[in-house]
């Protein structure tokens, strides 16, 4: 009788074994083809803004895969640098899968567009601390003569109806930004207009416009500090992505 309930236990805990382990399984399983997706999902927003920041600018190649690691990235605020270039004139050719991620989730990688293999734009990540709910993160497109081919907000927290109205998809304010540089207008006029510039605020919403503004002003002054390593690379250098291992 006790071997026949000890035979019982035995096969009741195997069992539950057997289940806890499809279960714990089907579990990670679930969770990795979630991670997956989103990671996708990720990517194809990305290139989407990327491709709305770049405009009709000419390229023959994929901007996405063109990443290059940012100089000086603490001067677009995204931080102290994760990967640092070979040194101040030359970017690296390549990165590793490892790298990419690394420089990936810092936000610190830029984006070339090529025709030929010549770079005529770029797609720059930047962020402002002086939005009215917290950090604003922005992509600015700018092309090889330094001129905005278009600016997108990645990320922002600020009052619906309001402040967030800086968002492509709220109003076409953002767009005005495209075609301009340094100088068209006057650095003296890179403000909104209650600050004596040249850029609208919004009825009830002045600090998230005028955090916009700066952002792209500093995108501006980054490009004209570091044009040879954004846009003088040779022709081979591509950017593309590989594994050491």
């Amino acid at each position: 009788m006790k071997d026949l309930e000890l035979r019982r236990v035995v096969i009741t805990t195997v069992i539950l074994a057997v289940f806890f382990g499809l279960g714990v399984g089907f579990v990670a399983y679930t969770q990795q083809k979630t991670a997956d997706q989103i990671e996708l999902n990720r990517q194809a927003v990305l290139l989407g803004q990327i491709m709305a920041v770049l405009g009709s600018e000419t390229h023959d190649n994929n901007p996405a895969e063109d990443a290059f690691v940012l100089p000086d990235p603490q001067a677009l605020n995204l931080g102290e640098p994760v990967i640092t270039p070979p040194d101040d004139d030359v970017l690296p050719a390549s990165l590793t899968v490892e790298e990419r991620e690394r420089a990936m989730e810092a936000s610190q990688l830029g984006f070339r567009a090529r025709e030929a293999g010549r770079v005529t734009a770029v797609a720059i990540p930047v962020v402002t601390h002086r939005g009215y709910s917290g950090d604003i993160r922005l992509l600015v497109g700018v092309d090889a003569d330094a001129v905005i081919t278009g600016v997108r907000v990645l990320e922002q927290n600020e009052t619906p109806g309001l402040g967030d109205k800086i968002k492509a998809d709220k109003t076409d304010w953002i767009s005005d930004f495209t075609g301009r540089r340094l100088g068209a207008p006057p650095l003296e006029d890179w403000a909104v207009r209650k600050d004596g510039g040249v850029f609208d605020q919004f009825t009830g919403a002045t600090i998230s416009p005028r955090a916009v503004v700066e952002a792209v002003e500093d995108v501006l002054l980054y490009v004209r500090e570091h044009r040879r390593q954004l846009f003088e690379q040779p022709v081979g250098d591509q950017g593309e992505e590989h594994d050491d291992g």
